[in-house]
C-alpha cells in the first residue's frame, strides 16, 4: 500500500498549498488594510499617506487576482 503513494508529489502538494494559502491570505489582508487606510487618510486630508496605502491596496488585491488567474490557468492546462 505504501509503495502506491507518491510521497514526493504528496509533499509537494502539501507545501505548495501551505505557502499559497498563507501568501494569498496575507496579500488579501494587505489589500484590505491598504483600502481602509486609503479611505480614512483621504477623508482626513492626509494625501501622502493615502497614496501610499492606495498603492498597497492595488498591489495586495493585484496579487490575489494574479493567484486566482494562475490557479484557473493551471487547472485548465492539466
Amino acid at each position: 500500500m505504501l509503495a502506491v503513494i507518491d510521497w514526493d508529489a504528496l509533499l509537494e502538494v502539501v507545501w505548495v498549498s501551505f505557502v499559497a494559502g498563507i501568501g494569498v491570505t496575507a496579500a488579501f489582508a494587505a489589500g484590505l488594510l491598504g483600502a481602509t487606510r486609503w479611505v480614512d487618510y483621504g477623508r482626513s486630508g492626509r494625501g501622502g499617506e493615502a497614496i501610499i496605502y492606495g498603492a498597497l491596496a492595488l498591489i495586495g488585491f493585484g496579487l490575489v487576482a494574479t493567484a486566482v488567474v494562475f490557479g484557473i490557468v493551471t487547472m485548465i492546462d492539466r
